[in-house]
């Protein structure tokens, strides 16, 4: 209701002021109708997409992560060694310092099972690597007893390595490591995340949990770092987040306990603010076909994304024109690689697309599978001395946002090859790391391989600098390694 004035105007001046607001109360309504309607019309006409992307971004994260909020310092789970919990801090142990007694029980000559390595540059160029490995056996799901992750770090440009830290979680139940990342954010911190598995029995829903440290000093081989950080309770760790040019960064998880369920929703995205703060849980719609997913998606010219997800016979590829908030499958994509094993994406500064992936097809015939490749010339031939699917490693490079992929260099065939990962130095090289033979004697090395996009477009080395498959690190060479006999 509008008050009018009881003294001052005529009643003439009331009226007329009265008809001018009901007027301007009339269109204001009016406008606000017509805004409406055509939302609801444009939202009707996007229904499935809109439900999907509404869903996601009010997801409550804790559905999916867990509550990651923090007990009080004096909480009993945060003094260890005394009730311990999924939320008792794990720590990073400083190894081969000044001082250190040479035989402490994280030594190289002890190690007979190494993978799943990660690389990343500071912004002074000191190189990081990171992968587990064990003393005692092969990767064991779930809780990876005996399991721990090593850091290593090198001064040189990748010449020679030192192994400086240890993600070692044992002391906390027996807890083991796997799937360690090494990344840089935005604003060029290095960061570190541990995923820890301990054996609650099934009464803590943290029995796995992602754990994220950032570097204080990373041009300094032994650093300091800061206090870790839940991020939550899934497999959040394998692939590097994808950084938006507003700061903000997505996060690629899955939950491998439910590999191969028909029908589970597992692979999933999480968005974060610049400080951290969750804005959004989205996932991919269920697919029985996918393996241990390991996406990372990237930003498309036109702005929508494109992940690749690891699948049984290959790579499939899913895309979001929403800023990740939901996605669409797509298939498997046309040109096979990486047959359910894990490859990456990277967009470079030259706006090209980087692939790493097994330059590897695969054919059944009579019940039996082929190992493929095809040649510089077009000829298909098959693997003679390694026939596996994860072989042939291989940098490729797309000029068309990933439609497809038309330059490609090898890398590495020298047995089995697997898990790459890569980082950009400032001068545009590219560092990639990969492992060879996990647990076979004489091999479970670490390469690292620095290329150029000119190398690549060449298919060949053709800058001075670069080189192939220098030694990051192989037990065998210190010393330690499976040896004849060993069951592991």
């Amino acid at each position: 209701m509008i008050r009018l004035w009881r003294h001052g105007p005529s009643i003439n001046a009331h009226a007329q002021f009265k008809q001018t607001v009901d007027m301007q109360n009339r269109n204001q309504l009016l406008r606000h109708a017509t805004a409406v309607a055509m939302a609801f019309s444009f939202l009707a006409s996007l229904l499935p997409g809109f439900a999907a992307a509404l869903q996601a971004q009010t997801v409550d994260p804790k559905s999916v992560l867990g509550d990651i909020t923090m007990p009080p310092p004096e909480d009993v789970s945060q003094n260890f060694p005394y009730g311990i919990t999924g939320k008792t801090p794990p720590s990073l142990t400083k190894i081969n310092h000044e001082g250190q007694k040479p035989y402490h029980k994280h030594r190289i000559n002890l190690r007979l099972f190494q993978g799943c390595p990660q690389v990343e540059i500071s912004e002074g160029g000191r190189l990081w690597a990171t992968w587990f490995g064990s003393n005692v056996q092969a990767e064991r799901a779930p809780f990876h007893q005996g399991q721990f992750s090593v850091i290593s770090t090198s001064g040189d440009d990748g010449k020679t390595w030192k192994e400086v830290f240890v993600f070692d979680p044992s002391e906390l139940l027996g807890g083991g490591a796997s799937d360690p990342m090494l990344w840089k954010d935005p604003k060029g911190n290095v960061r570190f995340i541990g995923l820890r598995n301990i054996d609650f029995k099934g009464k803590d829903e943290f029995a796995t949990s992602a754990w994220e440290f950032t570097m204080l000093d990373p041009e300094n081989e032994h650093t300091a770092w800061t206090a870790p950080r839940l991020l939550g309770n899934k497999n959040i760790s394998v692939m590097k987040p994808l950084l938006f040019p507003d700061g903000t960064i997505m996060r690629s998880m899955d939950d491998f306990k439910l590999v191969g369920s028909r029908d589970k929703v597992r692979i999933r995205f999480l968005k974060e603010d610049v400080d951290g703060t969750p804005i959004f849980v989205s996932a991919l719609p269920a697919d029985n076909d996918a393996g241990f997913a390991e996406q990372m998606p990237i930003i498309r010219k036109d702005g929508s994304l494109l992940t690749f997800y690891r699948a049984k016979n290959g790579q499939k590829f899913a895309e979001s024109f929403d800023g990740g908030k939901t996605w669409k499958l797509g298939g498997y994509y046309p040109m096979q690689f990486s047959i359910n094993t894990k490859c990456i994406l990277k967009t470079l500064p030259s706006g090209r697309v980087l692939l790493v992936a097994n330059d590897v097809q695969m054919k059944e015939e009579n019940g039996r599978k082929r190992y493929v490749y095809t040649d510089e010339h077009g000829t298909e031939r098959d693997l003679e001395k390694h026939k596996t699917a994860r072989t042939r490693m291989t940098a490729y490079l797309s000029d068309d946002d990933g439609k497809t992929f038309t330059h490609r260099m090898l890398l590495c065939d020298d047995g089995q090859i697997s898990y790459p990962s890569a980082t950009l130095g400032k001068d545009g090289s590219i560092y990639i790391v990969y492992d060879q033979g996990r647990g076979v004697i004489g091999q479970h090395t670490i390469f690292l391989s620095k290329i150029t996009e000119k190398d690549i477009l060449a298919g060949e080395l053709v800058d001075g600098k670069s080189f192939l498959n220098n030694i990051v690190s192989r037990p065998s060479d210190q010393g330690g390694g499976r040896r004849e006999g060993d069951r592991i």
